[in-house]
């Protein structure tokens, strides 16, 4: 009898989902991964950081930073999963999931870019979970994961070149996906002879928001024509009212000449035909995530969820203030720079209230509505 791995803390408790240990993920596919995202913003500064375990790759990694003054410094850090699975760290970087679905803990200790935290998250509204998303190429599948988004508000302390500053309600959101995702994991090209469909998506946007006296989320992604592809969502009020988001409108502003968000407007519709208008502003320069080391960002070219060695860590600092350009780090070849996707705005919602929204907002080709070719 062969043991595929020494049991782990979490195996104590009754929720197995594979006839295997907790660290042996239910598929062996290199891509599978699971792990987070958490944001935290006021205007003129957006902090952020994530962490993720990729079982079949013994990887853990993650990342952190601040795009503030113009600038994102980011750290990305990986260390080999095992022989301690279960302990959600590596390096500087961990996190501690306090209560679940409620509270979590987030720590970056000291390293080379000088920058730091010790925070706590705390849940504005449940979770949403989306829809699963599944995508084969040619036969193969590429991806097949789940989210759920959840708004926040964060406490606790924030250290940049040695100087600290402690700070409470400010806006946050987080994510936690897992499952199997084509750019998570060694890049494997996946070709054949027939023509592939085309992708319908053109615009894809994500929005938690909170506007002071209600919360809520919603996500879309439209064709080239601005037809709507898929739309879910939720607006939670304090009397623990929720309702369904519908369907949505938006009329957003660029930067001119450029595909880089500045402002705009959306209405929500309900599920009671019910509209609910917003006003947001961009309140500082986007985070680039590939300076996470999210398509193809890392140093080696490679994609997160590459094993790396026993523990290895790198920084980078790059300018994010220009709109005419793709930015990104020094070392990803200007041709390959995603730019900014991460936008942290100020939210006027419905007879005025105010609040913030992270708008995750991304072009993946022609879209006419706005005259983006």
């Amino acid at each position: 009898m062969t043991q595929m791995h020494e049991l782990s803390p979490f195996d104590d408790y009754p929720y197995h989902q594979a006839v295997a240990p907790q660290a042996v993920a239910a598929t062996s596919d290199s891509h599978f991964n699971d792990g987070y995202y958490f944001a935290w913003y006021q205007p003129g500064a957006h902090w952020f950081m994530g962490l993720r375990r990729h079982p079949n790759n013994n990887v853990m990694d993650g990342y952190a930073g601040v795009v503030s003054g113009g600038r994102q410094r980011s750290i990305r850090v990986t260390r080999a999963l095992h022989p301690d699975p279960d302990t959600l760290q590596v390096g500087p970087l961990s996190v501690q999931i306090v209560e679940p679905m409620t509270r979590q803990r987030l720590v970056l200790d000291s390293n080379d870019t000088g920058l730091g935290f010790d925070v706590t998250v705390d849940a504005v509204a449940d979770p949403h979970v989306e829809h699963g998303h599944t995508q084969y190429r040619h036969g193969r599948l590429l991806n097949h994961l789940i989210r759920y988004t959840q708004l926040s508000r964060v406490a606790g302390t924030i250290t940049d070149s040695g100087e600290a500053q402690t700070f409470s309600d400010w806006f946050g959101c987080r994510d936690h996906s897992w499952g199997i995702r084509s750019t998570m994991g060694p890049h494997v090209p996946i070709r054949g002879t027939a023509s592939k469909p085309l992708d319908p998506r053109a615009i894809r946007i994500w929005i938690p928001f909170d506007a002071g006296d209600h919360s809520g989320f919603f996500h879309t992604h439209e064709d080239r024509f601005g037809n709507t592809l898929d739309i879910e969502g939720r607006i939670d009020f304090p009397d623990a009212d929720s309702v369904a988001v519908t369907a949505v409108s938006h009329s957003f502003e660029y930067h001119p000449g450029t595909r880089r968000l500045s402002g705009g407007a959306f209405t929500l519709t309900d599920s009671a035909g019910g509209t609910h208008d917003y006003i947001f502003q961009s309140s500082c320069d986007p985070a680039h995530p590939q300076g996470f080391g999210y398509t193809r960002g890392w140093e080696d070219g490679g994609q997160p969820g590459v094993y790396r060695g026993e523990y290895y860590e790198e920084t980078d600092d790059f300018v994010v203030n220009d709109p005419a350009h793709s930015l990104g780090p020094a070392h990803v070849p200007e041709g390959r720079r995603l730019g900014g996707t991460e936008f942290t705005c100020t939210l006027q919602g419905p007879g005025g209230s105010g609040g913030m929204a992270h708008v995750e907002h991304m072009i993946y080709g022609p879209y006419e509505p706005y005259g983006i070719t």
